[in-house]
């Protein structure tokens, strides 16, 4: 039997708190990428997620107001590579609005037509599959098609508003897959 809870009504945390308790959850760092009209755009992005495995599908959020984002809708597809320790310096000086984020880069076209980093630690193959808006920002589905997975290596990741390194002295592989807690069924 369900019961009806009383909710208060509680104001909305400030921009500036919300981000700052976010920014305590550490992220991966990927760089979105398309070839609009030919030529090679892209974004970098901390909020890359899978959001199915069958079929495989990821989702990351753009901001509603990116430039970057409206010419890369277009082609219907995007690339997604992961960035690791190596590409730090990359993602400081392309992380700005209007950064050449293409310049200095080795990369390549994939099978569908996105850019590619030739030393990213994977790159995915997408088809956009839905977007939809939330607040300031979009939530950008995407079906991969194609993707290729480099050896293991030191990952970039974002954590308080910083760039960083995930040390590798604390990382711990596993020989079997990790379970989900006992009573849990998802």
């Amino acid at each position: 039997m369900a019961v009806a809870a009383t909710a208060a009504v509680v104001p909305a945390p400030g921009e500036h708190t919300f981000r700052e308790a976010l920014g305590r959850f550490t992220t991966g760092v990927a760089f979105v990428t398309a070839a609009p009209d030919g030529k090679p755009a892209g974004l970098i992005v901390n909020s890359l997620a899978s959001v199915s495995l069958d079929p495989p599908l990821v989702s990351f959020c753009p901001s509603r107001g990116s430039l970057t984002w409206s010419r890369i809708r277009r082609t219907g597809r995007f690339g997604v590579n992961v960035l690791g320790s190596r590409h730090e310096r990359f993602a400081r000086r392309a992380t700005p609005a209007g950064a050449d984020r293409f310049a200095d880069l080795d990369w390549e076209l994939g099978r569908s037509g996105v850019p590619l980093l030739t030393d990213a630690l994977a790159g995915l193959e997408c088809e956009i599959v839905a977007e939809h808006p939330a607040g300031d920002h979009w939530i950008v589905v995407g079906r991969v098609d194609e993707l290729r997975v480099a050896p293991a290596a030191d990952p970039l990741v974002f954590f308080a508003g910083e760039f960083g390194v995930l040390p590798s002295g604390r990382r711990r592989r596993r020989a079997r897959p990790a379970r989900a807690p006992a009573g849990r069924s998802d």
